[in-house]
């Protein structure tokens, strides 16, 4: 489990960042692109770390149930990233890993039990993070004191099976 993991982290939302970095580094590169899209994904990266996940397909799966339904998005935005064809091609390369669209709906389906946790705590979350406004005081504060803020109860990784699905190119 790394620090970012950690439900009462003393790490900033900077440092987590840069630990999720530090094992994800191609995530860095797709961030820091010269693309008006790389914003969206470094914002994809924050919610990683403020949940506590890492990016397994069955995390990913958790993560978007926690985006959904605990926080605020622009769906613009969103789908303007989905079209560009750089993102649109990292994308595709995780559906086509996973045996496609049926093999991305089927882990989703197979994670509907830890989904619908995570959809409950997302109700007792005192407000929605905004996804796309992270201020540099947000940056600055302990991962601690922002789970406290929004009441952001992680989900313990014991409860998902990370790595059930070995990918195709496994």
């Amino acid at each position: 489990m790394y620090n970012y993991q950690k439900q009462n982290s003393e790490q900033t939302l900077r440092e987590g960042l840069e630990e999720f970095y530090s094992i994800n580094t191609q995530f860095r590169d797709l961030a820091e692109k010269d693309n008006p899209n790389a914003h969206i994904f470094k914002e994809h990266d924050y919610t990683h770390v403020l949940f506590g996940l890492g990016t397994s397909i069955e995390e990913e799966s958790v993560l978007d149930t926690y985006v959904i339904w605990g926080m605020k998005f622009n769906w613009g935005k969103i789908i303007n990233f989905y079209k560009d064809p750089e993102y649109k091609e990292v994308i595709g390369n995780i559906v086509q890993k996973h045996g496609g669209y049926w093999g991305i709906f089927k882990i989703y389906m197979s994670l509907m039990p830890v989904k619908f946790r995570v959809f409950l705590r997302c109700l007792n979350m005192k407000k929605k993070w905004n996804y796309h406004d992270i201020s540099e005081e947000m940056l600055n504060t302990k991962l601690r004191n922002l789970r406290q803020e929004y009441n952001i109860e992680l989900i313990p990784l014991k409860h998902i099976p990370i790595n059930r699905y070995s990918s195709k190119s496994d």
